[in-house]
């Protein structure tokens, strides 16, 4: 049991209502990347993305929904089916509020790095103006990713301020209890229990909100294996620049990471330092729009310049490295009411030392609707590394999403990873099966399960599986 329930996780800190009137219907959304950027207000689809909901289905490359303004804006290959009817474009934005929508072939959806996204998933469940539902994903947690069976966030009114998600990691089983809030700030308490990681413990966690450009959040946490501090913190300069930091201090570990980033009409620019212990990388990444390729593809062109210190590695303490890239996504391919995309990265990176390594990525993503209610997804992703780091990663997943109706809604999916360097205690476990059930009552109360769990016979089990539980009204 101790290399399966290693991590039973509370999704929310402090609870928040997620009200049973829908105004819209829930809208199931699907792609190969799905990420929220909070603090910006957006959430993108990249890749496959299929939005579902009642008598509307919506097929694109990309697809950005802004929380404040509940809309939609899809671009790219994009398809519109509404009944029997069905239309195609360029782009296309879709109002909820109003529930009508129109093409726009300069439509354009912002581009980030999923390095500044709170939450990253591959299928959601969006009650407009409400909540966005996540579901087996990685939500962040101080400096780091942590897996998550299920997560919701809860869209703020658009003149309210953002206080910030929870920098500290969810324990196994945990209370929070509200200390006290002010205009610009709150703070509340917590006691938890996790077996595996601290045991019994406590702590208070605060947050502050001065304007509605920016945010600090700060969790302080003492357990019998000693304390730790997380921090998160963001600022928006103007409307394109802002600048983000997040750390953890923990026994045997010291990380953060600070970003400088840029997205506009010229692309997107990140200025980042990364410090883990004593390991230091320093990016300057930049990625320019995505242009099309008549109805067949798009493409962007991007380059990253590094510089990384790693002591340990007594030959090259220290490396300059340059990375120039090409991401291409291809037009989405329909077979019958199934939908099929794909998209290549290949990249060469060049040390000063002389080395240069060729990488590249090729994945796929298929959706095929069974019903109004019932929808399949799969996909598969290859990457590569050529010499002298070389590594190879193969992921194959299945996944079901079944929403029955607004009390009842089933998401589940298997994943199978075989990589290179993978044995018994390393690397990704081999098997990893995800399920999600929610459950609400006429009166609006309900409850969420939703679990990780690993399996196979080789990989790194410890630590790995979750389980959410969740009560909600």
């Amino acid at each position: 049991m101790r290399r399966v329930w290693a991590a039973i996780a509370l999704v929310f800190c402090i609870p928040q209502p997620v009200h049973a009137a829908q105004a819209v219907p829930a809208v199931v959304i699907t792609a190969q990347q799905i990420a929220l950027y909070s603090d910006r207000g957006v959430m993108i689809a990249d890749g496959g993305v299929t939005l579902r909901t009642a008598g509307l289905r919506i097929d694109a490359t990309r697809a950005a929904y802004d929380l404040r303004a509940n809309r939609l804006t899809a671009a790219g290959d994009v398809s519109v089916t509404q009944g029997n009817a069905s239309e195609s474009g360029t782009g296309y934005v879709y109002d909820f509020g109003t529930k009508s929508g129109t093409f726009s072939p300069g439509a354009t959806v912002p581009q980030y790095s999923t390095s500044d996204a709170a939450v990253v998933a591959q299928q959601a469940e969006l009650h407009p103006a409400q909540s966005i539902t996540f579901t087996n994903g990685q939500a962040r947690a101080g400096a780091q990713f942590t897996p998550v069976a299920s997560y919701t966030y809860a869209i703020p009114s658009p003149n309210a301020k953002d206080f910030g998600y929870s920098p500290v990691p969810s324990a196994a089983l945990e209370w929070p209890m509200l200390l006290g809030s002010t205009a610009n700030a709150y703070e509340f308490a917590r006691v938890r229990y996790d077996r595996y990681n601290g045991g019994p413990g406590a702590g208070v966690e605060e947050h502050y909100a001065r304007t509605g450009r920016g945010y600090v959040a700060l969790g302080e946490t003492m357990d019998v294996n000693g304390g730790r501090l997380d921090l998160a913190a963001y600022q928006k300069l103007n409307d394109d620049l802002s600048q983000s930091f997040t750390g953890s201090t923990l026994f045997g570990v010291r990380a953060f990471r600070y970003s400088l980033t840029s997205s506009g009409a010229r692309g997107y620019t990140s200025l980042s330092f990364s410090q883990y212990n004593w390991q230091r990388s320093d990016d300057l990444f930049v990625q320019g729009n995505q242009r099309p390729v008549g109805r067949i593809a798009s493409f962007r062109l991007q380059a990253d310049l590094g510089h990384d210190v790693h002591p340990g590695d007594w030959p090259v303490a220290q490396d300059l490295r340059l990375t120039p890239g090409l991401h291409v996504d291809t037009s989405t391919l329909h077979i019958r009411a199934a939908a099929l995309s794909g998209s290549f990265d290949v990249g060469e990176s060049f040390y000063d030392y002389g080395r240069a390594t060729l990488a590249s990525t090729a994945s796929f993503w298929a959706s095929l609707p069974m019903s109004a209610h019932v929808l399949w997804n799969a996909g598969a992703a290859f990457s590569h590394d050529a010499p002298p780091f070389p590594s190879t990663y193969r992921t194959y997943s299945i996944g079901l999403t079944w929403k029955a109706n607004d009390s009842f809604n089933l998401v589940s999916s298997l994943q199978y990873a075989h990589d290179f360097g993978q044995y018994f205690g390393t690397g990704r476990p081999e098997f990893t099966g995800a399920l999600d059930v929610r459950v609400r009552r006429k009166n609006g109360t309900g409850i969420e399960v939703g679990t990780i769990v690993p399996f196979g016979g080789v990989g790194n089990f410890s630590r790995q599986a979750v389980l959410n539980f969740r009560f909600f009204k």
